[in-house]
């Protein structure tokens, strides 16, 4: 785990495209969104999304904004969106290289090894764990290629990221 702790550790701040499908038995099909993550530090995350729609969500610290379209920012605290602070916990540790951080949030499970690895991380918070059961992490070598969130309901948000991110999608 340090090791590969070690190899996901990014400077800030650092970007990187994604496309994220989203599978829930309340949508006919999945939904596709594809845009720009940006790490800016242990308490600062941003997501573009510039398809299908427009949207900028930043989270500095305790507080949220998120502006769609060309509409004004609607701003909120962390603490009303306990899966976006689970979202921003494991995306600093793991970028930070913090495996304190990750193991006070998570129960951790590493498998494969350096050339494909998989790292499961289980809320152990159980307000958490009522939102989303568990986030999966794989890649190969220092690249993250894909990360997997897992919700109680049977939802599951599959996240391709770096150049599993520019490998087209489709809906179907």
């Amino acid at each position: 785990l340090d090791t590969l702790l070690q190899h996901l550790a990014r400077p800030a701040p650092a970007t990187t495209p994604f496309v994220e499908v989203h599978f829930s038995p309340l949508l006919s099909r999945p939904l596709i969104v594809s845009g720009e993550l940006q790490y800016g530090g242990p308490d600062s995350l941003a997501r573009t999304v510039e398809k299908p729609y427009s949207e900028h969500t930043e989270i500095h610290g305790d507080e949220v904004s998120v502006v769609r379209g060309s509409g004004k920012p609607r701003t909120f605290s962390l603490q009303r969106s306990p899966e976006l602070k689970t979202l921003l916990t494991s995306f600093s540790a793991l970028l930070g290289g913090n495996r304190q951080q990750l193991e006070s949030s998570f129960t951790l499970a590493v498998s494969g090894d350096d050339a494909h690895w998989s790292l499961q991380l289980t809320p152990r918070d159980s307000r958490i764990s009522q939102r989303v059961a568990h986030i999966t992490v794989s890649g190969a070598a220092a690249s993250p290629r894909c990360m997997t969130t897992t919700a109680p309901d049977g939802s599951v948000t599959v996240m391709l990221m770096e150049e599993a991110a520019r490998t087209p999608v489709a809906p179907d």
